[in-house]
């Protein structure tokens, strides 16, 4: 990253740039304007530094220097009023009160996580207090001519070959199935329904597996899914009352929703740490559902993930996202300290 000032190479994981000293803009996931808003606070400091303490002045300011932020401006505004610029402006402790800032936010206010890093990298900047937050975007370094000259290698397209469900008719009646090589993607709705099917390996190179591709399996035990796979799209897995040995490859985004709905025989499960996202019911119903990993990198979890799941236990990191889900939704939780590791994979009882 370079410096906006003195065009010195900044650190990813630095606050300010180690030769002028000056703060970081930095834009935070999901809110691609936080730069401009940082900056235009800042000029609202410098220009209305007397009148900042009173909120109800500060809020109306916003509206002159944030104009065509309405959303960005809404969430501070918001906070304002909640009293975390407050937390600021009466800490000794700078660090400290980020610390208490994010967790009224997310835990009294429920605000997302991101939600909460735009604001404190809002607030921080306009105070001019040193933070870099863990969602930071960061930009990727500019190519060089050399790099531009090179090749560019083209990704698979997940439609270039979809499996059909027509293609799917020759292992209607069989028990173990291992699709061929060479599809891209795995149709919407192509297995629903193979009461035959207990075993299913699919091909390397698969880069999605359709919306209730593998609905109402219901004798369906292990499907094995490449490390290709990116997206499984909602409901793949619903009512796979049988499932119960499946392994989530590491690069898949997110698990949509109904992904596991009643899936009455899974037991433990690892969510891999690229998954941000758990949508609405994607595990509900998981009656044996005892054990499940879950990663820091989740920022977001629908209110019934996990309804209907009496045995469940998650293992997260302690103050992460999912740990203050747990904490909200009742959920049994046991959590590891930041830096250590998550139990393994295999994590099924002795």
């Amino acid at each position: 990253m370079e410096c906006e000032k003195c065009k010195a190479q900044i650190p990813d994981d630095s606050a300010a740039c180690p030769e002028c000293k000056s703060l970081v803009v930095q834009n935070i996931e999901g809110f691609e304007y936080t730069k401009q808003v940082q900056k235009a606070l800042k000029q609202l400091v410098i220009e209305q530094s007397e009148r900042i303490a009173d909120k109800d002045q500060l809020i109306a300011m916003m509206y002159d220097y944030l104009p065509e932020y309405q959303t960005e401006r809404e969430l501070l505004a918001l906070m304002v009023n909640k009293g975390i610029l407050d937390v600021f402006l009466r800490a000794g402790d700078k660090t400290q009160a980020i610390t208490d800032a994010r967790e009224k936010m997310v835990m009294e206010y429920d605000i997302p996580v991101n939600g909460a890093e735009f604001v404190l990298a809002a607030f921080t900047y306009m105070l001019r207090i040193p933070y870099a937050s863990k969602l930071r975007l960061i930009e990727k370094p500019k190519e060089t001519d050399k790099e531009k000259e090179k090749p560019k290698e083209i990704a698979p397209d997940i439609d270039d070959r979809v499996m059909t469900r027509i293609e799917t008719i020759k292992y209607r009646l069989k028990k173990n199935i291992t699709v061929k090589e060479g599809y891209t993607k795995i149709d919407g709705y192509c297995f629903e329904g193979f009461g035959f099917a207990r075993s299913v390996t699919l091909p390397d190179g698969l880069l999605a597996i359709g919306e209730y591709a593998f609905t109402d399996c219901k004798h369906l035990t292990e499907i094995v899914i490449p490390a290709s796979v990116k997206k499984i799209e909602k409901g793949a897995f619903n009512s796979c009352v049988s499932l119960t040995d499946i392994k989530l490859p590491d690069g898949l985004l997110e698990i949509g929703d109904n992904t596991f709905l009643c899936c009455e025989a899974l037991e433990h499960l690892r969510i891999p740490d690229s998954v941000s996202s758990i949508g609405a019911n994607a595990f509900s119903g998981c009656d044996k559902l005892k054990k499940l990993v879950v990663n820091k990198n989740v920022k977001f979890i629908d209110d019934d993930a996990f309804s209907y799941c009496p045995e469940l236990t998650v293992y997260c990191y302690e103050n992460s996202y999912i740990h203050k889900y747990c904490l909200q939704y009742k959920i049994n939780y046991i959590t590891s300290a930041v830096g250590t590791a998550l139990p393994a994979d295999d994590i099924k009882e002795e």
